[in-house]
């Protein structure tokens, strides 16, 4: 590199280093009101799921409560993680944050390594511009700094993508490393598996079609025997009903083909929940593959990226219309990388095509980065401080069971440190799990449902106090009930 281009590859590099170490400031802030993805479930009851074995271990002293959610049966690999961090750090929201902060960071590393690799002569800028889109996502920014699965997922299939394109004839640990790491992340998060096309076409095009065979074998071989050494353990163990109710809830609704047109134009539309810019850069750069820079198709990162976008979209639009913004994180990475390899190609055959996307891409990071500057300083502490006022209520009622029930209570757990159950998923019978359990506190969002007081027709719910959370008026009251015992019945 010239002096002149080390020096703006440096400059891009720290300016995404510095984006990247702003997401651990503040961990204990809401997430951001008023934003794209306002209607995500998720930082409400999703941190607390995904978290809740760990928290247990800690409070009760063990991953399992026997007829409540436990999604550890089929998804261990996280809890397992933050069973070993809160060893060192207890109990702690912002501890689990800071892990999955620090796994989205080493994303954006390995997005620099692979368009390194794959970007051909001269594309250390390249892979610099590509580091500061993936940092400078507000998007990334939002979604990393909650404690869920998607985070993880994404820094895990980046791994498995630079390991693939290290496996030749001559190299056996990437094939032994793939073998390894895909049952890690499919146990991190099942659906995961819908990017693992994009994992085999690298690894087809690093060993050649003579020693593919073996490559599959060898990593297929060892990913297969991984997930059913653990399916024969989990299944056979004292977990395999709440593994077995896990797939029950999360089936996926029967195709409705006459809807499919209309849940396409949907998908489309809610692409924009990734960026506003590098959405339709990325369409653009499809549709510009196809007539004109066919090139691209010949560099195994450009399919490979596409073919993950595409799994993706494949497993959002099978859910029908059950979107959520967070299933749309898994393409932020694939967008990025597709549109970078675009523009080092603009750079060698169009000069004005590549200043026009350099154009669009420099308008998408001032927008980004003034964004997230705007999620920093208009950050909120709502929820952190009612679960703290909960905590303090709870604390002084010494005569009235600690065990906190809601569909939030994984959550408050986690952040306040006391037990919890849920109302909402429960392989158990609701009412038998509360006359077993015996609760003594509720936490509900805005009205209560009724079915919920049907399943806790003997108690009374007296309200003691209500905390204004969050921004979708479907979920923006959240209330503290003491349950209180008005008819007997048999534990």
């Amino acid at each position: 590199m010239q002096t002149s281009e080390r020096r703006f590859h440096a400059i891009l590099l720290l300016a995404a280093l510095l984006l990247c170490l702003l997401r651990f400031t503040f961990l204990r802030a809401d997430f951001p009101d008023h934003s794209p993805w306002m209607l995500d479930q998720a930082k409400f009851t999703d941190e607390g799921w995904w978290s809740s074995a760990a928290v247990r271990h800690f409070l009760i002293g063990h991953w399992e409560v026997e007829g409540d959610y436990n999604p550890a049966a089929v998804v261990p690999a996280w809890p397992v993680l933050l069973t070993v961090v809160f060893h060192f750090t207890g109990v702690s929201i912002v501890a689990a944050r800071a892990v999955s902060v620090a796994f989205s960071i080493g994303t954006v590393g390995l997005v620099y390594l692979l368009v390194r690799r794959y970007g051909g002569p001269g594309a250390e800028t390249t892979a610099a511009l590509a580091t500061l889109l993936l940092a400078a996502s507000p998007f990334a920014f939002a979604f990393s700094r909650l404690v869920t699965l998607d985070t993880v997922a994404a820094f895990e299939f980046c791994l498995l993508m630079w390991l693939a394109g290290c496996a030749d004839q001559r190299r056996l640990w990437p094939l032994i490393a793939l073998g390894l790491l895909i049952p890690v992340m499919v146990l991190t998060k099942t659906t995961a598996a819908a990017l693992l096309p994009a994992v085999v076409w690298l690894l087809w095009t690093a060993t050649g079609r003579r020693h593919f065979l073996k490559a599959i074998l060898v990593a297929g071989g060892l990913a297969v025997a991984g997930i059913a050494g653990y399916l024969f353990l989990v299944l056979r163990s004292r977990y395999a009903a709440d593994y077995r109710y896990f797939f029950d809830i999360n089936a996926l609704a029967e195709v409705s083909w006459r809807r499919t047109a209309s849940l396409l134009l949907l998908l489309l539309h809610h692409g924009l929940w990734v960026d506003r810019f590098l959405y339709p850069a990325g369409l653009a750069v499809l549709i510009l593959s196809l007539v004109w820079l066919r090139q691209l198709w010949r560099n195994p990162l450009f399919v490979a990226s596409w073919l993950a976008f595409a799994g993706q979209a494949a497993y959002i639009l099978r859910r029908q219309d059950d979107y959520a913004p967070r299933y749309f994180l898994a393409m932020l990475v694939p967008l990025i990388l597709v549109v970078v390899l675009a523009l080092q190609e603009l750079r060698a055959r169009n000069r004005t095509g590549a200043l026009l996307l350099l154009a669009t891409l420099g308008v998408a990071l001032v927008l980004d980065i003034t964004q997230i500057v705007g999620f920093v300083r208009h950050r909120q502490y709502q929820f952190y401080e009612a679960a703290e006022s909960i905590r303090a209520i709870i604390d002084a009622e010494r005569t009235t069971n600690r065990l906190l029930l809601g569909a939030s209570g994984d959550q408050l757990s986690l952040m306040m440190g006391i037990p919890s159950i849920n109302d909402g998923y429960s392989s158990e019978d609701l009412e038998k799990k509360a006359a077993y359990y015996r609760p003594g506190w509720y936490v509900g969002w805005n009205d209560l449902d009724q079915d919920i007081l049907g399943n806790l027709s003997v108690y009374r719910l007296d309200k003691v106090a209500t905390f204004r959370v969050f921004d979708n008026d479907q979920r923006n009251l959240l209330t503290l009930y003491r349950m209180v015992v008005v008819k007997e019945t048999p534990r």
